[in-house]
């Protein structure tokens, strides 16, 4: 067998989770690589129709915040609402429907969208083959209106060609640019669960001499 492949294969142990029934001496949990990720359909389809609702209520606080306006130009209260308003409401009317228009790509996508290897991280999402050995940081992003971890921001020792979309679910709203020594990977929306993917990148990045860190949320356990 070629050495690559047997890298490939093998188990991570990471820490097992706390449940009410118990909450101490609680035992690993081991994981097979390669870890494969798929979208899930379901809250796919879920988070594109919120996008998309979002932006049609943009597009109408726009046109109606322009009327009133137009409508009554003496009265400063619709110029504060118009101020105040419009450019959030904008910013929605153009981020929801390409944000839902990317969930309904990636819940046509039959085939793992994250492959975690013991090598390497693969995100098809962003064309990108990243091995452990160039990373130097793993930063656990987490948001609370997803509901916890959000994405791993990896930055790298060389850089590395990959793509990044700032409509995509867990990557959402960061710059439009990425620095080519960085990548971020979503972890939400995704089959296997952010925490699982989270510990066994945190597990792989350190055994090649990167730091773990967290933004935004509790530690990980170790």
């Amino acid at each position: 067998m070629p050495r690559d492949a047997m890298m490939d294969t093998e188990t991570v142990r990471i820490p097992g989770v706390a449940t009410f029934a118990r909450t101490y001496a609680i035992p690993p949990i081991s994981v097979g690589l390669p870890l494969e990720a798929r979208t899930r359909v379901s809250l796919q389809l879920l988070y594109a129709l919120f996008a998309f609702t979002t932006g049609l209520v943009g597009i109408l606080v726009v046109v109606v915040a322009i009327w009133l306006a137009a409508s009554y130009p003496a009265e400063w209260v619709t110029w504060i609402v118009a101020v105040a308003g419009v450019p959030l409401a904008l910013a929605g009317a153009i981020s929801g429907p390409a944000i839902a228009w990317n969930c309904l790509k990636d819940a046509a996508r039959p085939d793992p969208v994250l492959i975690v290897r013991a090598n390497g991280i693969e995100d098809r999402r962003a064309q990108a083959m990243i091995p452990w050995a160039t990373v130097s940081e793993a930063r656990m992003v987490y948001s609370y209106a997803l509901g916890g971890l959000n994405h791993v921001h990896l930055t790298l020792r060389t850089p590395v060609l990959a793509r990044h979309n700032p409509f995509r679910p867990g990557t959402k709203g960061y710059p439009w640019r990425r620095r080519p020594d960085e990548v971020r990977v979503p972890v939400v929306l995704l089959d296997v669960k952010a925490y699982t993917l989270a510990q066994v990148v945190a597990a792989l990045v350190k055994r090649y001499g990167g730091e773990v860190t967290v933004i935004g949320g509790p530690m990980l356990p170790s």
